[in-house]
C-alpha cells in the first residue's frame, strides 16, 4: 500500500531554524491538511515540541486540532461557534456587522489586494471590532517575499504604521492591546521586525530553500514484468522500449494527487514512463517500493508551471501518513 513518510527530525529542524532567525513565537499554519502532511500528525508534532498556537484553513481543521493548541486561527470561518481558543479572521467589513464569534483577527490588506479589510475604512473597523468583539490579532500578508524587490518593505511600512495607530485607539479608549503579524516563511531573514508571531507555512515543511523536507512519497510494487523491444506501455503507447526491459506497475496515480505526466517522470531512484494512470504507474526496473520523492524542491523542477505548495497539497488524506 502507497504511504508517505513525515520526518519528524526535519520538521523539527526547521522549527528551530526559523525560532533561531526571528527570535519570535512561532504562529504555525498547518492548513489545508497541513499542506498535504496530514494535519493530525503534524499537529501532535508541534504541540509536543512547544508550538502553542496555529492557522487552519476552516472550522472543520479547527476542530480537529482544538484539544492540542492555546489559539487556533481561521483564515476561513464560517460563523458559527466554535471553542473559547478558536479565534476567527475578519477579512471583510461586512463581518464585523454579524457577530456571532467573539474572538477575532482584523486581517488587512497592505498590498496583496486579495482578501483583507481596506485601510480606507480603518476608523469604522476598529470602531466596530473594538466595541463588539475580543480583537486578540492584527494581521496582513506579504504578496512578494519570495522576490527581490520593494513590495515587501512598503507593505511592512504601512504595517507599521497600522500598529501604531490600533495601539493608539486602544491606550485612547482602555482596550487590550492585540498581537500583531505579517511575517510568511519567505519573509523570515529579509525583514527587521517581527511582531508578535512569524507565521511560517512552506517553510516548516520545508517547500522552500534552506529548510529540511518532511515528506516522503512511496509506492508499493503491484506488478513486475519485462516488457519486449519494439513494445510500448499505458494509454496511447506514449513511451516505446529500445530492448527488453523489466518495469514494476507502482500504487499510485493522478487519483493520488500526483501530478499528471504524459510520457516520463523522473523519480528519486528511476523513471516512471509512459501516461499516468488514475490508480498507478509504470517505474523502470524491479522494485518493491518506489520513492516517488522525499524532496519536493527537486521534484518540482519536472514541472515548469507550478510550484512545490501545489504538488504537496494535492497529495489525498486516504494515503497513509507515518512519523519517521
Amino acid at each position: 500500500m502507497a504511504y508517505i513518510e513525515i520526518n519528524k527530525n526535519n520538521l523539527l529542524y526547521n522549527l528551530e531554524k526559523i525560532k533561531n532567525s526571528t527570535n519570535t513565537e512561532v504562529l504555525a499554519v498547518i492548513k489545508d491538511n497541513a499542506y498535504g502532511h496530514g494535519i493530525i500528525h503534524i499537529a501532535n508534532i508541534l504541540a509536543q515540541n512547544g508550538i502553542k498556537r496555529v492557522c487552519v484553513r476552516n472550522n472543520y481543521e479547527a476542530e480537529l486540532v482544538k484539544h492540542l493548541f492555546d489559539e487556533i486561527l481561521v483564515f476561513f470561518p464560517t460563523f458559527q461557534r466554535n471553542g473559547l481558543n478558536v479565534s476567527y479572521t475578519i477579512s471583510d467589513i461586512s463581518q464585523l456587522k454579524k457577530p456571532r464569534h467573539k474572538k477575532i483577527h482584523l486581517k488587512f490588506d497592505t498590498g496583496m489586494h486579495r482578501n483583507a479589510l481596506s485601510l480606507d475604512d480603518i476608523d469604522e473597523i476598529l470602531e466596530l471590532a473594538f466595541s463588539k468583539f475580543e480583537v486578540k490579532g492584527v494581521f496582513s500578508h506579504f504578496c512578494c517575499s519570495d522576490e527581490l524587490g520593494c513590495d515587501t518593505f512598503i507593505q511592512l511600512d504601512r504595517f507599521k504604521k497600522l500598529k501604531q495607530k490600533i495601539i493608539s485607539y486602544c491606550e485612547k479608549n482602555g482596550y487590550n492591546i492585540p498581537k500583531f503579524h505579517i511575517a510568511n516563511s519567505d519573509a523570515i531573514g529579509k525583514i527587521d521586525e517581527y511582531f508578535d508571531y512569524v507565521r511560517p507555512g512552506i517553510a516548516i515543511y520545508g517547500g522552500i530553500k534552506g529548510y529540511k523536507p518532511v515528506m516522503s512519497v512511496w509506492g508499493e510494487a503491484l506488478k513486475v514484468q519485462t516488457i519486449n523491444k519494439n513494445q510500448a506501455v499505458g494509454y496511447n503507447k506514449k513511451y516505446m522500449f529500445n530492448e527488453d526491459t523489466k518495469t514494476t506497475l507502482i500504487d499510485l496515480g493522478y487519483s493520488d494527487g500526483i501530478l499528471y505526466f504524459d510520457k516520463e517522470l523522473k523519480l528519486r531512484d528511476t523513471k516512471a514512463v509512459g501516461k499516468i494512470s488514475m490508480d498507478s504507474m509504470m517505474v523502470l526496473g524491479e522494485h518493491k517500493k518506489v520513492c516517488v520523492f522525499d524532496d519536493v524542491k527537486e521534484f518540482v523542477k519536472n514541472y515548469p508551471y507550478t510550484i512545490t505548495y501545489d504538488i504537496l497539497t494535492k497529495l489525498k488524506p486516504n494515503i497513509k501518513r507515518v512519523v519517521i
